[in-house]
């Protein structure tokens, strides 16, 4: 009877704990344009589905990544979603109470094996926080279609967001010693990356399509418009 009571509570425990796996493995993300895409991620595989209205007459595209090895929890060796070579590094960090992850990739390359290999040998980039994409909880989700967009930004909210350009100086001369042939325009994406993820720690949803200009609602705060016009420099 004791081994019976017993199986019992190690199958209902792993039930319980695969149905939180599942639970925790379906993300959300948004574009620049407000489109949201479902993140499904199983064993061997994660999904991105677009999220269409239920009366849109056009199918939801799906495209798959798969992964070839996890070397982690949290690290893959992932088919490159974003270039010729075939094998990528997929890091995801959860932040904020789990509400949020970030996912970077990094190391393209020809074979698994030498992904593995160079993750070995450098661990992340040093400047691994410029180029990773935010994705969210459901219930994150949620929350931020309801949060104001970049047309109700506040002073104090502005001023805070601005930071982030020093905050990242390091990160940025990291990246330009490996990639000494980059655009400035690709830097100054990446500042704008991390302003949204700050925007969004602060309670805003900087993929709203709202109608905004920042240099017209903050006209006339000399601080704000300065900050907000001030060249970047990325020496």
């Amino acid at each position: 009877m004791k081994n019976k009571i017993s199986l019992i509570i190690v199958v209902l425990f792993f039930s319980f704990f695969t149905a939180q796996s599942q639970e925790n493995s379906t993300w959300y993300s948004f574009s620049l344009y407000g489109d949201t895409q479902k993140i499904t991620e199983l064993e061997e595989v994660i999904l991105y589905e677009e999220v269409r209205e239920e009366d849109s007459p056009y199918p939801a595209r799906i495209d798959t990544v798969y992964i070839e090895k996890r070397l982690n929890d949290s690290i893959y060796v992932v088919a490159n979603p974003r270039g010729k070579e075939a094998f990528a590094l997929m890091a995801n960090t959860k932040i904020m109470d789990d509400a949020i992850k970030s996912v970077g990739i990094y190391y393209p390359s020809d074979t698994v094996e030498a992904v593995e290999a160079t993750y070995a040998k450098k661990g992340l980039p040093l400047w691994n926080e410029l180029t990773v994409r935010w994705v969210f909880s459901e219930e994150k989700a949620k929350e931020l279609v309801d949060a104001p967009g970049y047309d109700e930004v506040t002073r104090e909210a502005m001023l805070e967001a601005l930071t982030v350009r020093e905050e990242i100086s390091d990160a940025l001369k990291g990246y330009l010693q490996d990639h000494p042939d980059t655009q400035s325009f690709r830097l100054y994406r990446f500042v704008e990356l991390k302003a949204q993820q700050k925007f969004i720690q602060l309670g805003y949803n900087p993929y709203k399509q709202v109608e905004y200009n920042f240099e017209k609602q903050f006209e006339g705060d000399e601080e704000v418009i300065k900050l907000l016009t001030a060249p970047a420099s990325f020496d």
